[in-house]
């Protein structure tokens, strides 16, 4: 059980699950917008699976954060480097 636990692709799961729910809903609105949309939705999610690339694949998804990287002192220094005029 554990190792059928373990290979299931549950990023891919939860894709085809909002995928298949979109076509669902686009269908009993009669509105296929978001059946297309779920559609495409569907094909994404099997590629980015065979291929190992998007969110929840790569580690270079989302924002990292650099300790070693200045860049709110960066912010600091600027916004103090600003001055205000006053219009009357």
């Amino acid at each position: 059980m554990k190792k059928i636990i373990a290979s299931i692709d549950w990023i891919l799961m939860l894709r085809l699950v909002m995928g298949g729910s979109m076509i669902i809903i686009g269908y009993q609105s009669n509105d296929y917008i978001p059946a297309l949309a779920g559609g495409f939705f569907i094909i994404y999610s099997i590629v980015s699976a065979k291929y190992k690339i998007g969110c929840g694949y790569d580690a270079s998804c989302g924002v990292s954060i650099n300790k070693n990287n200045n860049f709110n002192s960066r912010i600091v220094k600027e916004s103090k480097a600003v001055e205000f005029t006053e219009l009357k």
